[in-house]
């Protein structure tokens, strides 16, 4: 069996990798747009909920931190108590909101996107309650942090005008008018700034994330997955199909006499032909379909809610295109075992022994052709 080779040159690495990006994501992370992210668990199959509970607990931060800073000017010496009892007012709302986000478990996603402006509608409180008014419309960069951490670009540019129009009419409306224009000027550079910096190292250090977590996971050859990664889909797909009671199937196939081809023709020919083997599978597969690549010359494809017969009528139609020469591109012959998950195969290396058991019949019976395992004799 053939070796993982060296890496493509230029960007025939990313070409590969790229076209399988839509159907094998789900397993190891995705990288479809997602209403919240957190660039700490983008890879995880979990990520979107994982980041919204990672914004609901920074929403009760942002309040329960409101409360305590609130409440601690409540205990300050003061010579000017007349603010004490509508910030104390506050206080306790901003605590009752804290602690209703850390017990709802799973908040509907609206109440998570008011998070950010409900913080700026209790920072325009505090401005509005505090006396004298000191720091306090630096409250405005706490809600706006969080939006810029967790909320797309659109929805964090949505919750900076938003900050800025509230800024301007509690400073209108209750500081004195030659301190406006300052601490307007300030509060906006502050914020601005500050969320700008956020909003950029998160989108780094999020591509960074998924590029990583690509490379970790594909094929530098041909694109399709790793077999860890494989195997990862393999047992998320076979959980489904225990859930829904689905068919679920899994064709290995490994190129026939490919020793033969690298002796004949070199590695380059040897390399060119595995890139082949992505095209071809490539132009055919569906989106829930899965394709990895086992080692060396061996490939495994998944067809969930795909039943054996379906399976089998799939790889000989993948046998034809690969044994029918196009231009830079030679003719393969190829062979082919199918499994099924059923009652005494429902495990990942069930699988895996039905479809090998059935591959190794295919290369007995004279390679260049498909064979099932419910075809084969049973296994004492």
């Amino acid at each position: 069996m053939r070796k993982p080779q060296r890496p493509l040159p230029d960007r025939t690495q990313e070409t590969c990798q790229a076209r399988f990006l839509r159907a094998d994501d789900a397993g190891v992370g995705r990288s479809v747009p997602q209403p919240f992210t957190d660039p700490l668990s983008a890879v995880l199959p979990d990520a979107g909920e994982r980041a919204r509970t990672r914004l609901r607990l920074a929403g009760a931060l942002l309040f329960g931190s409101g409360a305590v800073t609130l409440g601690s000017v409540l205990f300050a010496p003061d010579p000017d108590v007349s603010d004490h009892p509508p910030l104390a007012v506050c206080a306790a709302l901003f605590a009752v909101v804290a602690a209703v986000l850390l017990a709802w478990r799973r908040p509907p996603r609206a109440l998570l996107h008011a998070i950010c402006p409900a913080g700026t509608v209790a920072a325009t409180a505090a401005v509005a309650l505090a006396e004298p008014i000191g720091l306090t419309p630096s409250f405005y960069l706490w809600p706006m942090l969080v939006a810029a951490y967790f909320l797309d670009r659109r929805e964090a540019a949505a919750n900076f005008a938003f900050v800025t129009a509230a800024c301007a009419v509690s400073l209108a409306l209750w500081v004195e008018p030659g301190l406006r224009a300052a601490m307007f000027v300030a509060v906006l550079a502050i914020v601005g700034v500050a969320s700008a910096v956020v909003v950029v190292l998160r989108e780094q250090v999020l591509a960074l994330v998924l590029r990583l977590r690509t490379l970790a996971s594909h094929d530098s050859l041909t694109g399709a997955l790793n077999r860890g990664a494989f195997e990862q889909r393999l047992d998320a797909e076979l959980a489904r199909a225990r859930r829904s009671q689905a068919p679920l199937s899994l064709v290995i196939f490994d190129v026939d006499h490919f020793k033969r081809l690298n002796d004949s023709f070199g590695h380059a020919a040897g390399d060119a032909a595995l890139r082949g083997i992505g095209d071809v599978v490539a132009a055919g597969m569906r989106r829930s379909d899965v394709f990895g690549r086992l080692g060396g010359e061996e490939f495994g494809r998944l067809l969930p809610d795909t039943g054996i017969a379906g399976a089998a009528t799939v790889a000989d139609k993948l046998r034809r295109r690969l044994a029918a020469p196009t231009a830079g591109r030679k003719a393969l012959t190829v062979s082919f075992g199918v499994a099924e998950v059923h009652a005494g195969a429902d495990t990942a290396r069930a699988m895996f022994a039905d479809a090998d058991r059935a591959l190794y019949a295919a290369k007995r019976a004279g390679r260049d052709r498909v064979m099932r395992s419910d075809e084969l004799p049973a296994v004492a």
